[in-house]
C-alpha cells in the first residue's frame, strides 16, 4: 500500500479509516484523518458507516461469548495452513 502524504486525500483517508476508528494510528496521523473528515463531505459517510458498524458489532457481542470449539479449530487450522503460528 502506498504511504499517504502529509495533507491526505480522500483515497488515503478511506484507506486509513479502520485504523483511525480503532485509534491505531500515530497521533499525527489521527489528526490528519480527523481534519480531512471534518472538511470532506464525500468521506464523512464512510466514517459514519464505520463508526455505526463498530458500535453495532460491539453491542452485539456478549461479554462472555466464545466461538464454538469447531469454529475455533477451523480458524486455527486455516491460520496454520497459511503459515501463521498460533
Amino acid at each position: 500500500m502506498t504511504e499517504c502524504k502529509r495533507d491526505i486525500d480522500c483515497r488515503c483517508a478511506v484507506q486509513k479509516l479502520w485504523d483511525y476508528l480503532d485509534h491505531e494510528l500515530t497521533p499525527e496521523r489521527m489528526d490528519e484523518v480527523r481534519r480531512h473528515l471534518e472538511r470532506c463531505g464525500d468521506c464523512l459517510p464512510h466514517h459514519e458507516y464505520g463508526r455505526v458498524f463498530l458500535a453495532a458489532l460491539s453491542s452485539a457481542r456478549q461479554a462472555d461469548a466464545r466461538a464454538p470449539d469447531a469454529l475455533r479449530r477451523r480458524v486455527m487450522d486455516s491460520l496454520r495452513a497459511a503459515g501463521l503460528s498460533t
